[in-house]
């Protein structure tokens, strides 16, 4: 049986590895043909309206997510209509949610610019390439929300491959648009948008062709049972990709406060190279989190013990290996995104700093995973969100009352210690009580 779970580990977890972190190259993608193109305020500008994005990817994988998990517990225990129904209640719920967000960011982009910290020639070039992003909103939230539940079904490399044609669409699109035709920031949302759309489309003829019962009005139609369920399992995966966006509003203000534009730049860099590590290693909790759910629901609890000290173990792994990595390579990485001279010089150091918390980001990415995979939402939804409520700010506004702009760099490595120290905790204790348990009833 270990052989075929060692088997299964692998054929879910590599395809969502390399999926999460095709769906953060979009946006290094646009930082690495702005930022050699058109300068370093222009990647600055991006890296500052990325929350907004952020925003729509999060709703997206949180529902997405949400729906997959609950398909995969139904399908656990053999009950394939209700897990129909759970996929179909995703996509509808996806779909209103798209338009919804699309409203309502376009109707508040300039509050937005603002209260992130754009002014002048920065807030400018943040509008250009917000604004169209915005407009198609609805084809992030369909790429990025459907693909859970393609891979939940086992089809990981479908998934995989949807995920790679977007992004290969999107440099051969960036390159025309920003390098050949001089369209700027223009031209590297709507290189986006395309990419985006296309995975969207993919995703969904995937789906209609080989499950059709999911787009059957009984499966499509909203349920509040299933809805109240889908949202509960996906606060979690929600808050894990969107609260790097939060930490990236309150080291913008930090940076500008401490080192004003050129640090906002630094800190682009620094986004960019956290945010597709972040993404990696959330892709060996995405991955391992439909096999925990289906053995959750088949009451295998042996099973998801060991995929899980697998997932912990290769999060480990991977982790010191980016760090590593990053360390070496920090020279050729601020060459890559067009950062030269001074810019340079405060970015490699600060490469280091950020690469120390890679590790921590590993861990925590791999237990809250496992927590909500399980439907320990409770547990799952407070290790997410008390890293921006409580941890970072503390990190962030104190440490650099020490060490200036270095203490800026040093919050995010700090507070994802403290957190690793609470997962670590929390994922003790609640095995100690299952294992209790599990001796009452023998």
């Amino acid at each position: 049986m270990k052989k075929e779970l060692n088997r299964d580990f692998y054929r879910y977890v590599l395809p969502s590895m390399i999926s999460m972190l095709l769906s953060g190259f979009y946006s290094m993608v646009d930082g690495i043909f702005v930022g050699n193109a058109v300068g370093s305020q222009a990647l600055a500008a991006i890296n500052l309206v990325y929350p907004v994005q952020a925003c729509m990817n999060a709703t997206a994988f949180g529902l997405g997510v949400g729906g997959a998990v609950l398909m995969s517990k139904y399908r656990g225990s053999e009950d394939y209509e209700e897990a129909d129904r759970a996929a179909g209640t995703a996509i509808t719920t996806l779909v209103v949610a798209g338009f919804a967000l699309m409203g309502l960011f376009w109707l508040s982009r300039d509050w937005c610019i603002s209260m992130l910290g754009g002014s002048g020639t920065i807030a400018d070039y943040a509008h250009e390439y917000i604004s169209i992003i915005i407009f198609c909103g609805i084809f992030p939230v369909l790429g990025n929300g459907i693909t859970p539940l393609i891979r939940n079904q086992g089809k990981t490399v479908e998934a995989t491959l949807f995920m790679s044609s977007g992004l290969i669409t999107n440099i051969i699109l960036d390159y025309l648009f920003v390098f050949r035709m001089g369209m700027g920031l223009a031209g590297a949302a709507i290189a986006t948008v395309i990419a985006q759309a296309v995975v969207a489309a993919f995703n969904l003829s995937y789906l209609f062709r080989n499950n059709r019962n999911i787009f059957s009005l009984d499966s499509l139609k909203l349920s509040w049972q299933r809805l109240k369920t889908i949202i509960r399992i996906g606060v979690s995966p929600f808050g894990q990709t969107l609260i790097p966006s939060v930490i990236i509003i309150f080291t913008n203000w930090q940076c500008i406060r401490y080192g004003g534009d050129d640090a906002l730049s630094v800190f682009s860099l620094l986004s960019y190279v956290l945010a597709s590590v972040q993404l990696l290693l959330q892709g060996v909790g995405d991955g391992v989190q439909p096999l925990l759910s289906f053995y959750y629901g088949a009451g295998q609890t042996q099973h998801i013990r060991f995929l899980f000290k697998k997932a912990i173990s290769a999060s480990i792994i991977i982790s010191l290996l980016t760090a590593v990595g990053v360390s070496l390579l920090r020279a050729q990485i601020t060459t890559l995104f067009g950062l030269t001279g001074s810019l340079a010089q405060q970015a490699q150091p600060a490469l280091i700093i950020t690469a120390c918390s890679f590790l921590m980001v590993g861990i925590t990415r791999c237990i809250s995973a496992y927590f909500y995979a399980v439907e320990k939402t409770n547990v799952s939804t407070l290790l997410v969100y008390i890293e921006p409520c409580l941890f970072f700010p503390i990190a962030l506004w104190t440490l650099p009352l020490f060490w200036g702009l270095n203490g800026v760099w040093a919050a995010y490595p700090a507070a994802q210690l403290a957190l690793a120290v609470l997962c670590v905790a929390l994922y003790i204790r609640v095995e100690h009580r299952s294992h209790a348990a599990q001796l009452k009833t023998c």
